[in-house]
C-alpha cells in the first residue's frame, strides 16, 4: 500500500497535468529526467517533470489490484482517500469509490475545491474519464458544495414551461469565472473524445445556470455577464459544428441554446441586453451546412430543429426552396419534407 498512499500524495500536491503513460516501469527507468526531477525507480515508478505526472499503465494496474484488495470501504479517511483515487484513474466508471469521496467530504476530511482540482486533472488526462457520467455528475456535486445552491426562488413567467422551481433550487449558485472555466474544459474534453454526449450534457446544465442566474440574478453586471456567456457559447458552438458536422450532441445542444435566448426576447430583462442573437441565422447556417454536406443525417436534423423553431414565414420559404430541387435529392430530404407535411396536418386538424 506504500505505493498507493505515495500516488495519492502526489495527486494532492500542485500538478500541472496527469498522463497514463504506455508500459510498465522497466520502460521509463532510464529515461532521461532534469537534475531537479526525482529519477523513476521501484520506490517511485512515476515520471514527475515540472509538475506533470506521468504514470505507465501497466503500474497503475497493479496499484488498482493492492487498492482494491484493502479493506478501503470500512478504512478511515487516508485509506478510504488513497484507493479510491487510485480506483477512479482507472476506472472512472466506479460508483463507490465517487460514494465514498463524497462522505469523505461530508465529513470534513476532503475539500469539494481541492476535489474539483483532482477531477479536472484526471479528465483532461484520460480520455476514458471524460466519457462517464458520473464524472461530471461529481463535478456538479461538488459544485453544490463549494457554492450552495439557488435555493427557494419564485420562477417568474420567462422560467415557467422550462424549468421547475423545484430544479431551479437544486441549481448551484456557481459564478461566472467557474462556469468559464468549467466550459474550457468541456471543449478541451471534447476533442480528446468527439462527440462525447455526457460532456455535453454537463454543458446543458452550465447553461441552465447561466440562464437562470440572468433572471434571478440581483446584479445587473452579473446578468450580462452569464448572458454573455451564453452568446459566447452559441457562437462557440456554431464553428464547432462546422468542423464536426457528424456531432449531434452539439447540434442539439446549439438548437436548445437558441431556444433560451429566443425566450428572453420580449421580456421585462431584454432591455438590459444589448443584442439578441438573431434566431434566422441559425436556419442560414443550417442551410449552408447541408448544401455543403447533404449526406450528413445529423444537418439535416439540424435544419429541422432550426426550421421549427424559426418564424413560419421563414420555414415557408426554405420548404419552398428544398421543394424547387435546390437540394439533392436523398432519403434525408424526403424525411424533413414528410415531417413538416405531417406536422401540418396535424396542426390544421386542430383547428
Amino acid at each position: 500500500m506504500d505505493l498507493v498512499y505515495r500516488l495519492s500524495d502526489l495527486l494532492q500536491s500542485s500538478l500541472a497535468s496527469i498522463e497514463i503513460l504506455p508500459g510498465g516501469y522497466k520502460d521509463w527507468e532510464s529515461i532521461d529526467v532534469p537534475a531537479d526531477s526525482p529519477k523513476p525507480s521501484p520506490g517511485f515508478p512515476f515520471i514527475l517533470v515540472e509538475g506533470n505526472l506521468g504514470i505507465p499503465k501497466k503500474v497503475l494496474h497493479s496499484l488498482y489490484t493492492t487498492a482494491i484488495s484493502s479493506p478501503w470501504r470500512t478504512a478511515g479517511g487516508r485509506e478510504a482517500d488513497a484507493v479510491s483515487t487510485t480506483i477512479i484513474l482507472l476506472n472512472p466508471a466506479h460508483q463507490t469509490a465517487f460514494n465514498t469521496r463524497k462522505m469523505l467530504i461530508r465529513d470534513g476530511y476532503l475539500d469539494p475545491g481541492r476535489e474539483l482540482i483532482l477531477t479536472e486533472l484526471i479528465s483532461r488526462g484520460s480520455p476514458e474519464c471524460s466519457k462517464q457520467s458520473i464524472m461530471w455528475s461529481h463535478r456538479r456535486w461538488c459544485f453544490e458544495q463549494v457554492y450552495g445552491t439557488i435555493g427557494p426562488a419564485t420562477a417568474g413567467p420567462s422560467l415557467q414551461g422550462w424549468a421547475t422551481s423545484e430544479e431551479v433550487r437544486m441549481l448551484p449558485k456557481m459564478t461566472p469565472e467557474a462556469i468559464h472555466h468549467e466550459l474550457d474544459i468541456i471543449h478541451r474534453t471534447s476533442e480528446i473524445y468527439p462527440r462525447n454526449y455526457h460532456s455535453w450534457t454537463y454543458f446543458h446544465f452550465l447553461m441552465e445556470v447561466c440562464y437562470t442566474s440572468v433572471y434571478l440574478s440581483d446584479d445587473f453586471d452579473s446578468r450580462r455577464e452569464f448572458f454573455g456567456i451564453m452568446t459566447g457559447e452559441r457562437l462557440h458552438l456554431t464553428r464547432w459544428v462546422e468542423q464536426h458536422v457528424t456531432d449531434y450532441s452539439a447540434v442539439h445542444q446549439l438548437c436548445e441554446l437558441q431556444r433560451r435566448l429566443d425566450h428572453i426576447r420580449g421580456t421585462p430583462i431584454e432591455h438590459e441586453i444589448f443584442e439578441l442573437p438573431d434566431p434566422l441565422a441559425l436556419v442560414d447556417h443550417a442551410v449552408s451546412l447541408v448544401l455543403a454536406f447533404p449526406s450528413h443525417e445529423s444537418l439535416w436534423m439540424y435544419l429541422r430543429v432550426a426550421l421549427a423553431i424559426s418564424t413560419e414565414q421563414k420555414r415557408a420559404k426554405v420548404l419552398d426552396d428544398i421543394n424547387s430541387g435546390r437540394f439533392p435529392a436523398s432519403v434525408h430530404r424526403h424525411r424533413l419534407l414528410n415531417w413538416f407535411t405531417k406536422e401540418r396536418a396535424q396542426k390544421e386538424s386542430l383547428r
